[in-house]
C-alpha cells in the first residue's frame, strides 16, 4: 500500500504537491503513458471494514484480472477529491456527495461502481443525550462541512426533527478521533462508523440511531474516476472492480480470513468485539455491493437532500455521471450473484 502524506490540501490544481511514499512496488504515476495497466486507488483510513474492503489487495485478485494497482491512504473526502482531480489517483472510494458537488463545479467524473453503498454512519452521544431530539443546542464531531459525517449527521436530525442549524458543527478530524471526542468530553455527540459500538457501552457512550435506520437511502460508498481514466486506462478501471468485487465475495464467505485481516490492519487482537461485531452487521445487514452495483437511487437522493440542506440550489443531475459499462464488464468476468443491499428493497 502506499500513503499519501498531506500536511493539508486548500486548492485543487495540476500542480498539486502529494507526497507519497511507496510500500513495495514501483512509484508510477497516475498520470503516467504506458499501457495503463497500473492503476491507482484511492481510499479513506481503513476501519473495521477492511476485512471487506482489503481483501482485493491482501488476495491479489486484481492480478488475476489484468491490473495492477497500488492502494493510496487518504484521510478523508477533503484529501481525497482534491486528489482525484489533480491527477494523483486514477480512482477513489467515497461518498457520491462531494462527487457530485465537484461535477457541479465542471469535473469530468463518473461513477463506475460501488463496494459498499449501505451506509455504516451512527450518531455517538454522551449518556446524558436521551435521543436524537436531545441533539438541539448540542455540539456534534464532524469533518468537513460538506463531507459525509456532517451531511449524513444532518439529514438524520432533519428526519429526526431536529432543525441542524441549531447544533454547532465542529471539525474534530478522522473517525476515531471525533468517537473519541465524545468519550473525552470535548463534545457532546459525533458522526462516525458504527465500528465503535461495541466500545461505546463501555466508555459510558451511546449509539443514538443508526443511519441505516434513518435514512435508508443515503449511501455511503461509490467509486468514482475521472473521464480521462476511463479513455485511457478503461481496461484497467475493469479489473479494478472485478477485483474488489471478488474480494466482497470471498470476504463475506470466509468471515475468519476477513475478521483477521481487520484484525491486523487495526493492529487489534483477532477476536476483538470492534472486528467481530461490525463483520457481523455488514454480513447480515446487507451493505455490500456484491455485484459493484451502482446505487443511482440513493446519489438520486443525495442530490435532493443537498438542496434541501442549502449546499445547492438545484439538484445535480445523477444520470450523465453514471457509466455502468465497466461494472457490467466485470461482473460479466466473475458471474452475477444475488444481491444483498438493503437500498434494494427500500
Amino acid at each position: 500500500m502506499i500513503r499519501l502524506r498531506l500536511a493539508a490540501v486548500v486548492a485543487v490544481t495540476a500542480s498539486l504537491a502529494l507526497g507519497v511514499t511507496a510500500c513495495g512496488g514501483d512509484d508510477t504515476a497516475a498520470g503516467d503513458g504506458g499501457d495503463g495497466a497500473t492503476i491507482t486507488y484511492g481510499i479513506y483510513e481503513p476501519g473495521a471494514d477492511s476485512g471487506y474492503l482489503l481483501m482485493g489487495q491482501e488476495k491479489d485478485f486484481f492480478a488475476k484480472h489484468g491490473v495492477k494497482v497500488e492502494v493510496v491512504q487518504l484521510k478523508s473526502a477533503a484529501q481525497a477529491f482534491p486528489a482525484l482531480l489533480a491527477k494523483q489517483v486514477d480512482v477513489i472510494q467515497g461518498n457520491p456527495s462531494e462527487a457530485l458537488l465537484a461535477a457541479q463545479k465542471g469535473a469530468k467524473l463518473k461513477f463506475v461502481g460501488s463496494t459498499m453503498p449501505g451506509q455504516n454512519y451512527a450518531i455517538y452521544g454522551k449518556s446524558d443525550l436521551a435521543s436524537m431530539s436531545a441533539l438541539s443546542g448540542a455540539t456534534l464531531a464532524i469533518s468537513t462541512p460538506t463531507g459525509l459525517p456532517a451531511v449524513v449527521a444532518k439529514a438524520m436530525m432533519l428526519q429526526s426533527s431536529v432543525d441542524p442549524s441549531s447544533v454547532k458543527l465542529v471539525n474534530s478530524g478522522g473517525s476515531s478521533d471525533r468517537y473519541k471526542a465524545v468519550v473525552s468530553g470535548q463534545v457532546q455527540a459525533a458522526s462516525a462508523p458504527l465500528d465503535y459500538t461495541a466500545q461505546a457501552a463501555k466508555d459510558g457512550v451511546k449509539v443514538l440511531a443508526r443511519a441505516k435506520d434513518v435514512v435508508p437511502d443515503f449511501p455511503r460508498y461509490a467509486l468514482i474516476t475521472r473521464d480521462d481514466v476511463l479513455q485511457s486506462k478503461g481496461d484497467a478501471v475493469t479489473g479494478l472492480i472485478a477485483g474488489l468485487v471478488e474480494g466482497i465475495r470471498y470476504a463475506d464467505g470466509h468471515p475468519d480470513e476477513a475478521q483477521a485481516l481487520a484484525a491486523k490492519t487495526l493492529k487489534v487482537a483477532a477476536d476483538d468485539p470492534m472486528i467481530s461485531d461490525t463483520y457481523k452487521e455488514f454480513h447480515d445487514g446487507g451493505y455490500l455491493a456484491m455485484n459493484g452495483e451502482i446505487p443511482v437511487k440513493q446519489i438520486n437522493y443525495l442530490a435532493d437532500l443537498q438542496v434541501k440542506l442549502g449546499i445547492t440550489k438545484t439538484a445535480i443531475p445523477v444520470d450523465p455521471l453514471v457509466d455502468d459499462s465497466y461494472r457490467q464488464k466485470a461482473v460479466g468476468e466473475l458471474g452475477q450473484v444475488p444481491s444483498n443491499y438493503y437500498g434494494d428493497s427500500q
